[in-house]
């Protein structure tokens, strides 16, 4: 049995999406590392893109829809759009507790606001009855559920992660025998 015609050309642009969100993830890994000059940064941003597949496909289960090309092409926008709040979440630029609540109190509008748009402007896609718009319903449903998921994770995860990863340990300072201190103030 060998699948041709349609089904074939389907199977291919899977693959070909896939290895382009790969591809994608990459390159904003790489970018990244050259902006905040270090590797660790960029990856706690990286773990926002899992959330917002996480979401993503939680909003095609919703809406009934199906893991289509177009969909697809919804999870490809999430690789780049995604990370975008993680980023303006660190760029702030973090390394203790009180920094990340400050962070997450000041960032937190610009976030919500980025993420608003994108899922106000992907909506119109989601409830026109307009044939072409419903070609891209099922981008337009990963775009939102996607983001709407990331965005409340980021605010949570991402300083969490900060946390654990950049949390400096106690270093014990060996300060000899204290007797022969006191004798030295006098």
């Amino acid at each position: 049995v060998k699948i041709s015609g349609e089904s074939e050309t389907n199977n291919e642009m899977m693959k070909n999406m896939l290895l382009m969100i790969s591809l994608a993830i990459l390159f904003i890994y790489l970018i990244m590392v050259a902006q905040f000059q270090g590797l660790l940064s960029p990856f706690i941003v990286l773990l926002t893109i899992p959330l917002a597949f996480t979401g993503g496909l939680l909003g095609l289960l919703i809406a009934g829809e199906e893991l289509s090309v177009m969909s697809m092409m919804g999870f490809l926008v999430l690789a780049g759009v995604g990370v975008n709040n993680g980023i303006v979440f660190v760029d702030y630029g973090v390394s203790q507790k009180d920094a990340l609540v400050e962070t997450g109190v000041t960032r937190m509008r610009p976030i919500l606001m980025t993420a608003l748009t994108t899922v106000l402007a992907m909506s119109t896609m989601v409830f026109s009855t307009d044939t072409s718009a419903q070609m891209s319903r099922g981008m337009a449903i990963v775009t939102i559920g996607g983001l709407l998921y990331a965005t409340l994770m980021t605010l949570f995860i991402v300083p969490v992660f900060y946390d654990i990863f950049y949390r400096r340990k106690m270093k014990k300072i060996d300060l000899g025998d204290e007797s022969n201190l006191m004798d030295e103030d006098k």
